[in-house]
């Protein structure tokens, strides 16, 4: 690695086109300056980072685990995260960490030091105030005694680098240690099937808190010697073509995005001022379950004229217990797809409408990665035929040992012989991973299943529906004696009674025709009502929950919902 070449860059200011920058050297010595700024913590503790998106946390993590010290980056709030969600989440994290300190912004800091057993440091960063504005969760936390760490927590892991979490989108992010046997094994399989060398490159708005963020985004190119361009997601949704412009700009080669993003940026084109040549970028890799290909068909052909090819677009199956990637489409060969009907249960009535509102295939999310194993098996734990979907489990030299937190490891979530039961649904065809959605997600509606993402798709298609925001899920019917489907979907624009009511029944019509069956509630709601996880992800539980409390009195219902 040439030592004067740039490894890590930071866009600081959007408007300004600021940047920070480090080459190898740099970072190192930067990021262990940084780290010894709190150095009264000893090797093996867990530091945690409750920081925005900024040089300082970037350098901490790295300066951390430098140091021996165990970091751990939570989720920092936006504005499209729900703010009892964050709370409960970010309390949970406080309070369920073996952690020694916490570095945060000055008046989080005096906010939080009195109600966590461990030390709460300042971090002054530049532009702190406004940040600290921006911080819409209430943290009333009651005082408790401190506890001065001597050593590190009993049952932290040999050869631990840091904590990375869950997405979160079932209830608290999870904890998962990252050791550097599981580190060095993902980073070289994952290398190893993209190609990638210090030749290549990243730009990146995804959060250092998700694991495609921090292995896939700052990881990966620090570990092969590459360089990664990293802003925030804020910048991004703001300006959508910035993404494109830092691409460009620094002849970025790989970029990894959610599913929404294709979606979003694809509607996004008639507010792009800019012209931008991306014919150079290797990958555009689409890692959420399940991946859709008419997101990835609308960004390819939206952006067709600044040189973007389907052929670029890929996808991968990835989760912070195996450190990030388990499955990756090969590059530069066409996406897998299985056709959806070959699927369909018999009896299931769907017509014909249900594939022509959305592809008639499932995206394959790649193969296994070498030395990493795929199964599907049946509820009674029997392994699934080929073509035969049920629970996906996964098997490899990366894979975590347990949630982990005060009370140790907890590997509820392993079969009896070592497999980690991921909680999703799906198939094998040949090598291909074809994944359907959550298992617990299935709605069984007088012993039909219904894959909430269907009734998703459809209700999206619906005018006047905010895209991307539907919600399904099922709602236990004690006289019937089995599930209903209820459906929250958020009223894109000014939100009146009128409008919601006119929609629910499209909806309502819609998904009937669709799929045969008749969602029982359509709950047609404002703007940034449906919960999300902090990785920005929609949390079809937390929705539910919400839903049901309306239901039940327990919060005031929108009126005018069908």
């Amino acid at each position: 690695m040439e030592q004067d070449r740039v490894l890590l860059r930071l866009l600081v200011s959007r408007q300004h086109g600021n940047y920070v920058e480090w080459t190898g050297p740099e970072l190192v010595r930067q990021a262990e300056e940084a780290a010894a700024r709190y150095s009264d913590v000893p090797e093996g503790c867990v530091v945690l980072l409750l920081l925005p998106h900024c040089k300082e946390l970037f350098l901490l993590h790295v300066g951390l685990v430098l140091s021996g010290r165990l970091p751990a980056i939570l989720a920092w709030p936006t504005n499209r995260v729900d703010p009892e969600k964050y709370q409960r989440n970010l309390l949970h994290q406080l309070q369920n960490l073996p952690a020694a300190q916490l570095l945060t912004l000055p008046r989080l800091t005096a906010n939080l030091d009195p109600g966590l057993p461990y030390r709460v440091t300042s971090c002054p960063i530049e532009g702190a105030e406004t940040h600290e504005k921006s911080f819409s969760a209430t943290l009333d936390v009651e005082s408790v005694p401190k506890r001065i760490p001597t050593a590190a927590a009993a049952g932290t892991p040999p050869e631990a680098l840091f904590l990375q979490f869950s997405g979160g989108t079932t209830g608290a992010q999870k904890c998962v240690v990252v050791t550097a046997p599981m580190l060095e094994d993902q980073l070289d399989r994952l290398s190893e099937v993209l190609a990638f060398t210090p030749q290549d490159g990243v730009a990146s708005w995804l959060p250092m808190y998700h694991d495609m963020g921090l292995i896939a985004c700052l990881w990966l190119p620090l570990w092969v010697g590459a360089p990664s361009l990293q802003f925030s997601a804020s910048d991004w949704l703001l300006e959508p073509d910035v993404l494109f412009r830092e691409l460009e700009r620094w002849r970025a080669t790989f970029c990894w995005l959610p599913n929404f993003a294709f979606s979003y940026l694809a509607g996004a084109r008639e507010r792009m001022r800019g012209d931008y040549s991306l014919a150079h970028v290797r990958a555009f890799i689409n890692c959420s379950e399940p991946v859709r290909l008419r997101s990835m068909d609308a960004f390819a052909q939206t952006f067709a004229g600044w040189g973007v090819r389907l052929d670029q677009c890929h996808a991968s199956y990835a989760m912070a217990e195996n450190v990030f990637a388990v499955t990756q489409t090969p590059l530069r060969e066409k996406l897998v797809t299985f056709p959806r009907r070959n699927l369909l249960p018999a009896g299931a009535g769907a017509s014909e409408l249900l594939y022509d509102l959305f592809e008639d295939v499932y995206v394959a999310s790649g193969k296994p990665l070498s030395s990493m194993q795929v199964r599907i098996t049946s509820p009674s734990g029997a392994p699934c035929a080929p073509e035969e979907p049920g629970n996906i489990e996964i098997h490899s030299h990366c894979l975590f040992g347990g949630y982990w937190g005060n009370a140790g490891f907890q590997t509820h979530a392993f079969t009896h012989d070592g497999w980690y039961a991921t909680g999703d649904y799906g198939f094998l065809s040949g090598d291909e991973l074809f994944v359907i959605g959550r298992t617990k997600d299935i709605v069984i509606v007088g012993g039909q299943n219904v894959f909430p993402e269907d009734a998703e798709t459809v209700a999206n298609s619906v005018p006047g529906v905010y895209p991307g925001r539907v919600v399904a899920f099922g709602v236990e019917d004690e006289q019937q004696g089995t599930e209903s489907l209820a459906i929250v979907a958020e009223l894109r624009g000014e939100y009146s009674s009128q409008a919601a009511t006119a929609v629910a029944r499209d909806i309502q019509r819609l998904v009937l025709s669709s799929i045969g069956i008749a969602p029982r509630f359509v709950h047609v709601v404002p703007e940034r009502w449906i919960v999300k996880s902090t990785a920005g992800k929609i949390s079809r539980r937390e929705t539910r929950q919400r839903f049901n409390e309306e239901r039940a009195g327990m919060r005031p219902a929108v009126k005018g919902n069908g």
